[in-house]
């Protein structure tokens, strides 16, 4: 069995702002969701952060109880899950909860909580900690803490909220993570496992340990100008900046999209993942391109995080498939980690479905000849192959289709 899979919802969360519509009206309007980081982050080399704001996860629960075991990214992704699943109507005509699976791509989640930090502190003594003293202050501790430090949690919430009793799949496996969790559930469905899936990605590590660790991977723009830290391909780029952010797309058979009558964004034809070599992302690309059955990539969303090198090797990459088009994101809302491959998706999406493709907003000098979107670009186009790129050059690729 090979069935043909749709994607049917879309849930967007960035810093543009909470909703697929405030994100395409970022993207194809020139904003920013890139701010100036907060001191404690600035101190520790992030002058320019992409952050959600005013976002209250529990606003998006069904169920007000589950509040209790939220931590920033599970806010974020039940957030983008809740919108997907609107998007795609999925209360007023449900797929079947057995047919109905959860995949999602999240990256590690800070176990230095306030708690635990504030009990450290009055346990402290001269050279170390007194144990004794700790195990009385950790009784004030929260009681479910432990629930907001497991990752495979966020997933588990998105199937309790929508009565999802497929399989439930939580993948950690880097800056490809999201977009892996949404190959994971194109074959699910085209297996004829399920029937849908709700997938994608979430990542929230704005804090001063987890912006250091994530700019040891990838060098962080010394700039403090949100207009100018990060310019992917352009000449002139010098770093990455930091951001948080989810989304969730619905992935569905089509003939289980039809059953139910509802609208679909695009085709998704074929997905790729490619291990840690400096042609990683070549070869997603190739595999991706082999597996779609000759179509051709007429637009390209690339990872395009603004780094000196992996942009130059995607950048030769993306030259093999000949596209007519390139886009990048990370300009406007930032590096989101675990999330970048999910939004690049979503973006992807929005191109098909109305017919216009964003700019990279803070190009200028593009540092190689390749057809990058300087302004907006309105056509009609048929097809649009998606990146994310691992800091090792390890990639994740997919190519979506007009349905």
């Amino acid at each position: 069995m090979h069935r043909r899979v749709v994607i049917t919802g879309l849930g967007v969360v960035s810093g543009l702002g909470v909703g697929t519509e405030l994100f395409w009206k970022g993207l194809t309007t020139g904003a920013t969701g890139l701010s100036r980081a907060p001191a404690h982050l600035a101190a520790v080399g992030a002058r320019v952060v992409g952050a959600v704001q005013d976002l209250s996860g529990a606003a998006y629960l069904q169920n007000e109880r589950n509040a209790r075991v939220l931590n920033r990214s599970f806010e974020l992704l039940v957030a983008a899950g809740a919108l997907a699943a609107a998007d795609a109507a999925l209360g007023a005509t449900p797929v079947q909860p057995p047919r109905l699976g959860v995949i999602v791509g999240i990256g590690p989640i800070d176990q230095y909580t306030d708690d635990l930090v504030s009990a450290s502190r009055r346990a402290a003594v001269e050279g170390g900690v007194n144990m004794a003293r700790f195990a009385e202050t950790a009784r004030t501790m929260y009681p479910l803490r432990r629930l907001r430090l497991l990752p495979n949690v966020g997933p588990a919430l998105l199937s309790i909220e929508h009565r999802a009793m497929g399989p439930s799949l939580t993948l950690v496996s880097g800056h490809a993570a999201g977009l892996q969790a949404i190959a994971q559930g194109f074959t699910m469905i085209a297996d004829g496992r399920v029937d849908a899936v709700l997938c994608g990605g979430a990542d929230s590590r704005l804090t001063p340990m987890e912006v250091r660790l994530f700019g040891l991977q990838c060098p962080l723009s010394p700039s403090d100008d949100p207009d100018r830290a990060c310019r992917p391909f352009d000449r002139r780029r010098d770093g990455v900046t930091a951001g948080e952010g989810a989304a969730i797309l619905l992935l569905e058979a089509e003939d289980s999209a039809r059953a139910r009558g509802v609208e679909t964004y695009a085709e998704l034809v074929a997905c790729a993942s490619a291990g840690a070599t400096e042609g990683g992302c070549a070869e997603s690309m190739r595999r991706v391109m082999l597996a779609s059955g000759g179509r051709s990539a007429e637009v390209v969303v690339a990872h395009g995080e603004g780094g000196i090198q992996s942009d130059r090797l995607e950048a030769a990459a993306i030259d093999l498939v000949s596209p007519r088009c390139i886009t990048s994101l990370q300009a406007v809302v930032g590096h989101t980690m675990s999330a970048c491959g999910a939004l690049n998706m979503a973006a992807g999406c929005l191109i098909l479905a109305d017919e216009r493709v964003p700019p990279i907003r803070s190009l200028e000098s593009p540092e190689v000849a390749l057809p990058f979107a300087m302004h907006q670009v309105r056509a009609r186009f048929s097809s649009v192959l998606v990146n994310a790129v691992e800091p090792d050059n390890a990639a994740a690729s997919a190519l979506l289709a007009r349905s």
